[in-house]
């Protein structure tokens, strides 16, 4: 499904396209990727974001727009130092709603306010230009834009904004017939009993459970001047919904087939992995690190990097060695703690000569002394502070990490089955969703045991049908020009200028 957008011609002013997004690194990283392909293919990007990514942000060759006060979260502190004292003691579903909450509710309005500046500096830097909203879903400062909130007199809504677009970079939180909500341990049923049972965990259960944040998001949005309120409960699609075409990065074979997806929803494939083969012109000249062809400045890189091209070499070829597996695995960004899945990983594996072990912190310049970690590293295990995803997936034969959406697609994109053991956010989603499509194995925990690690990644080695079911999906992402996707629904709001879906006070 490759798409074939035409080159807008020079001498025509293309819009500005302003980028909102949720203040998480997952959900950062896939936005900046698209910002620096959009950059490279000649549109303005202006993105307005947590000052602790304008670095990468800025490479990307967007201008940076900041957030401020309660608005500007930096993600890494955030878990670090977290909203109050016993929050990790909490159950991962009820850490859930206290995030929900903090990170996406209660800065709503502060949110609201800097949209707004943002669309008078676009304003000012050219008022003949006209603006395209590429919007990440869980921004939730752009809903008042959609329900009645009035923008200063000086920025009409009509003159400035052509339409919207919504980015999802996590598993679809919009309402369906097939599913319960997000988060519910039940496995997918679209049968009429199934539907039955989704329908009354909607109503009965998830309703009154997330009664207050659905209280909170209308008080919140009544502050910022919104003439009327989302009358659905919280998480069931308000904030897709609302705009013109929802882009769902990912491939179908991941995600449950639902009989209801919204009839503006379009998967878009991958942001990570190689770049595909395009045919609307320019690749990124300036990707984000994950997509360059950098050699990672680490002393054992060689040793992969040989390991890997032994697999090129015959038995009775002079010199031959035998090549070991490699195990990639990662802790993520969100739940940092090595020792719920990289600690256990490297127990699991310590000292085969047959195996070695990738540890990836997840943070620039991280070490395992600095979150507590003091034990002696196996001789087969190389730790990475931070590193491409991609790179070091290019070499590997299993890839072991929380669960992340993110995480998921760089194995997809690399072909690569995988072992996840995560909850919290939609990790315990995702995490489900590999054991379904088959790509890999689920351990149902975001703290294995190394016996439970052990046997998941010798299942994975062992099967090759994980291999041969991931390597479909890898297919699939190389079938859909995700960059190019967003270049040509762009271009089409530019020519058809649908403006902004008011939401009618019955919705």
């Amino acid at each position: 499904m490759m798409t074939d957008p035409k080159p807008i011609q020079a001498e025509i002013h293309r819009p500005f396209v302003l980028i909102v997004c949720h203040s998480l690194t997952g959900h950062l990283s896939p936005l900046i990727r698209i910002a620096a392909a959009l950059h490279a293919l000649g549109w303005e990007t202006f993105f307005l974001g947590p000052t602790a990514h304008r670095r990468g942000i800025e490479a990307a060759g967007a201008v940076f727009l900041p957030l401020r006060a309660d608005a500007d979260l930096d993600d890494k502190a955030y878990y670090e130092s977290p909203p109050f004292p016993k929050y990790a003691a909490l159950h991962w579903a009820d850490r859930v709603l206290v995030d929900l909450r903090n990170q996406c509710l209660d800065p709503l309005p502060t949110q609201w306010s800097c949209f707004v500046d943002a669309l008078r500096a676009l304003r000012t830097r050219d008022p003949e230009r006209k603006i395209i909203l590429l919007a990440e879903a869980f921004f939730y400062g752009i809903l008042p834009l959609f329900y009645g909130a009035s923008l200063p007199h000086d920025l009409r809504l009509e003159e400035i904004l052509l339409g919207s677009l919504c980015v999802s970079v996590t598993i679809p939180a919009i309402r369906s017939v097939d599913l319960p909500p997000v988060g519910y341990p039940f496995p997918f049923d679209s049968s009429p009993d199934g539907r039955v049972r989704n329908a009354n965990l909607w109503e009965r259960s998830w309703e009154r459970k997330a009664s207050y944040l659905t209280a909170l998001l209308s008080t919140k949005m009544r502050e910022t001047g919104a003439s009327h309120t989302v009358r659905e409960m919280f998480l069931s699609g308000a904030n897709y919904l609302c705009h013109n075409t929802i882009l769902q990065l990912g491939v179908p074979g991941f995600e449950y087939p639902r009989s209801d997806w919204p009839p503006t929803f379009k998967f878009a494939g991958l942001v990570q992995g190689p770049p595909p083969s395009s045919k609307f012109g320019a690749q990124p000249s300036s990707p984000t690190p994950a997509r360059n062809s950098k050699i990672p400045n680490f002393p054992w890189w060689s040793e992969l990097a040989s390991n890997t091209s032994l697999s090129t070499l015959l038995p009775s070829d002079p010199g031959h060695t035998a090549k070991k597996k490699i195990i990639v695995v990662a802790q993520g960004t969100v739940e940092i703690n090595p020792y719920d899945l990289i600690v256990p990983t490297l127990h699991a594996f310590a000292n085969r000569s047959d195996v070695l072990v990738i540890a990836i912190l997840g943070w620039k310049d991280a070490n395992l002394s600095s979150y507590g970690v003091d034990i002696e590293i196996p001789p087969n295990v190389r730790i990475a502070d931070y590193i491409s995803y991609d790179a070091v997936l290019a070499h590997a034969d299993v890839w072991v990490h929380n669960g992340g959406f993110g995480a998921v697609n760089h194995g997809i994109a690399n072909g690569v089955p995988m072992v996840v053991a995560g909850e919290g956010m939609d990790k315990t989603e995702n995490s489900r969703r590999v054991a379904w499509s088959g790509i890999g194995v689920d351990l149902g925990c975001a703290k294995p045991s190394v016996e439970q690690v052990r046997g998941a990644v010798e299942r994975v080695l062992e099967d090759e049908r994980f291999t041969k079911r991931v390597r479909e999906l890898q297919k699939q992402s190389q079938e859909i020009d995700c960059f190019g996707i967003v270049h040509s629904e762009l271009v089409r709001i530019m020519k058809t200028r649908p403006g902004i879906k008011q939401q009618s006070l019955e919705s």
